[in-house]
């Protein structure tokens, strides 16, 4: 039997899910208004699909969560 680690990809997915979670949450406490929160969450979720390996192509439109 294998023991799931940090670096196992699906576990550090649902970690990075939930710190995302948090963050967003985190901002909307924080009162930052709906513009700049869109952005903040697009280039924090770009960093979260970043670090799993799954980058997107230059040029390409990011959307959607991880």
């Amino acid at each position: 039997m294998k023991i799931k680690t940090l670096f196992d990809n699906s576990l550090f997915e649902e970690f990075m899910g939930q710190a995302l979670e948090k963050f967003e949450q985190h901002l909307k406490d924080e009162e930052i208004k709906k513009g700049p929160l869109e952005q903040r969450m697009r280039g924090a979720r770009e960093f979260a699909v970043f670090l799993l390996g799954r980058g997107h192509r230059k040029g390409e439109r990011t959307k959607g969560r991880i």
